[in-house]
């Protein structure tokens, strides 16, 4: 495996080895401007299935974005003949901590790969804490198997032997935990100067892992001047008040990137452990905040970044049900901003080069 370096050296490092409210223009302000609402599971991004647990009930159902239906995970665990299948079940709510999203790099024959994965954490670990995980801090660890979730049993990662796929598992998890650490550390120090408290960070794994390449080719051939067609690496920062804060690295130090961007209808986060924020495409991010029971879609196509879309969660979700928590899963699609241009934008020349962006990020994926 190639050694990687950055300019936050371990937080790529890790990563690697790691109702819809429509806005009147998608443009660049970075307040929210609501429209009538709209059906939410027409919009949603394809590409991602969204994991939601009941912590009080263990109540566990996933929504994929991409056919719009929702599936009871016990439910099928329970009928199911697959052992991974079956290790999805969750009966006890004793167990029930929190979602620890871990993006998996890994090379399998020759070639590098990057699966989305969560972990269930057990009560107890402190969710920013990078402190070692091992068999006895979580219940059980997901992925995609074929398009359906499926799990790994805790018990496989307890004392796994030396030389072992669970060793080194549990050694490519510790090492983007360590980095999601150094992460959190490195968002707290910037938020300081706007006397916020971070609840959330995150950056885009596909996105760090093209950075990544292209410093690694950089070096390799210092006299190559081409340039790499990418997203910039932005650092998002939910605080425990609700703002969205974007930075972006210069010389390993992190610089804000606009203004912030006030979600709605949050005054104060109760429980940061079960917020979420997860890749949407290279321009934006979903947002989980269980105090709302709302998803928020943060982007940036066309201007500065801004909430885009708001749903509700009584849209997409069985009647009745409560989200302690969600979990993503896959990268996620491009978002279709040509439905929208055809309801929202009057302007429809000014989108033509939106558009065709659209088609070529497509294309790269």
């Amino acid at each position: 495996m190639t050694n990687h370096t950055s300019g936050s050296t371990l937080l790529v490092r890790g990563l690697l080895l790691s109702s819809l409210v429509f806005f009147i223009g998608c443009g660049g302000s970075s307040n929210s401007e609501s429209d009538d609402a709209s059906d939410a599971a027409d919009v949603l991004p394809d590409g991602m299935i969204l994991a939601f647990l009941n912590a009080n009930s263990a109540a566990y159902i996933a929504y994929d974005t991409t056919t719009e239906e929702s599936v009871d995970l016990n439910e099928r665990a329970s009928g199911s003949s697959d052992s991974a299948v079956q290790n999805m079940l969750i009966s006890d709510t004793a167990t029930i901590g929190f979602f620890l999203h871990w993006p998996d790099f890994r090379v399998i024959d020759e070639e590098e790969n990057l699966d989305m994965k969560y972990l269930l954490m057990r009560p107890g670990y402190a969710y920013q804490s990078g402190a070692e995980i091992d068999g006895d801090q979580f219940t059980q660890l997901v992925h995609l198997h074929d398009d359906e979730l499926a799990a790994h049993s805790a018990d496989e990662y307890v004392s796994p032997e030396v030389g072992s796929t669970q060793e080194a598992e549990l050694t490519r998890l510790n090492e983007s935990v360590t980095a999601q650490a150094d992460l959190v550390t490195e968002i707290s120090e910037a938020l300081d100067a706007e006397g916020e408290t971070l609840c959330r960070a995150f950056i885009d794994p596909y996105l760090a892992f093209e950075h990544e390449h292209e410093e690694e080719e950089a070096d390799a051939d210092a006299s190559d001047d081409e340039d790499h067609e990418h997203g910039e690496l932005v650092h998002y920062a939910l605080t425990q008040s609700g703002r969205m804060y974007f930075y972006e690295e210069h010389e390993e130090e992190l610089e804000s990137m606009q203004a912030f961007v006030v979600l709605d209808a949050i005054s104060s986060i109760s429980d940061c452990s079960h917020t979420t924020i997860g890749r949407v495409n290279d321009e934006g991010v979903l947002v989980f905040v269980p105090d709302t029971q709302m998803l928020y879609f943060v982007d940036a196509h066309g201007g500065d970044f801004h909430q885009h879309s708001t749903w509700d969660l009584t849209e997409i979700l069985p009647e009745g049900f409560q989200a302690d928590m969600m979990a993503v899963v896959n990268e996620g699609g491009d978002h279709d901003h040509d439905d929208e241009d055809d309801h929202d934008h009057e302007d429809e020349d000014d989108h033509e080069d939106e558009d065709d962006h659209d088609h070529e990020d497509e294309e790269e994926e």
